[in-house]
């Protein structure tokens, strides 16, 4: 691809991997519970997650996914549970916190990072999206398709990490200096989490046509 090309797709992704979406709200939440540092090595479990989102879109089953509507139905559906799921248990770490000095303590690192990782992989319109989103700037009969392809998951895999680490970092500020609004942020979170996982599941039973 041409510097153009290069430049408006970084340009494109950044409100792609910025946007408090539910990885970031996850990295959000552990920041404020456990620290920067923790909650950025735990976000590092979501990047296997989009790594295999980027191949399962390289492939091409994305397309495939999109014409299986029961398919679909059923990863939407079983994506947006595990998200209310993880959400609701925000919503409860948070309201059992409420009034104490002192937050709970965080869930042990490889909870956490196993979290970030399903977390990524639990919206099926995520492989859909990859497949469209890429699709503007290559196609399949373009010259090193393969490589180009790989670039552009590197690139978006080194800005899914920064965006973890500026959300991690945004909690952990919040944790330090204000405990006392720890419990709101992951109510907050929570309930952003749990909307998603509802929203997924509706739009999962919406009856067609």
């Amino acid at each position: 691809m041409s510097e153009t090309l290069w430049i408006a797709f970084v340009l494109a992704s950044l409100p792609v991997h910025f946007a408090p979406g539910p990885n970031n709200l996850l990295a959000l939440s552990n920041g404020a519970a456990g620290g920067y540092a923790r909650a950025h090595l735990a976000a590092l479990g979501r990047l296997p997650g989009y790594a295999l989102i980027f191949l399962v879109a390289a492939l091409g089953l994305g397309a495939a996914l999109s014409a299986s509507a029961l398919l679909f139905a059923a990863l939407q559906v079983a994506g947006g549970l595990y998200l209310g799921w993880i959400g609701l248990g925000m919503l409860r770490a948070g309201l059992r916190g409420r009034g104490r000095a002192a937050p709970a303590t965080a869930a042990g690192a490889p909870a956490r990072a196993r979290a970030e990782f399903l977390t990524a992989v639990a919206n099926p319109k995520a492989v859909l999206f990859a497949t469209a989103f890429y699709a503007q700037f290559l196609t399949p009969d373009m010259p090193g398709y393969a490589a180009r392809f790989a670039t552009m998951a590197a690139v978006s895999l080194t800005l899914e990490s920064l965006a973890a680490g500026l959300y991690a970092a945004a909690g952990a500020a919040v944790g330090a200096r204000a405990a006392a609004a720890l419990p709101a942020l992951r109510i907050g979170s929570g309930g952003l989490l749990a909307a998603s996982g509802l929203a997924l599941v509706a739009s999962a039973l919406r009856p067609r046509g």
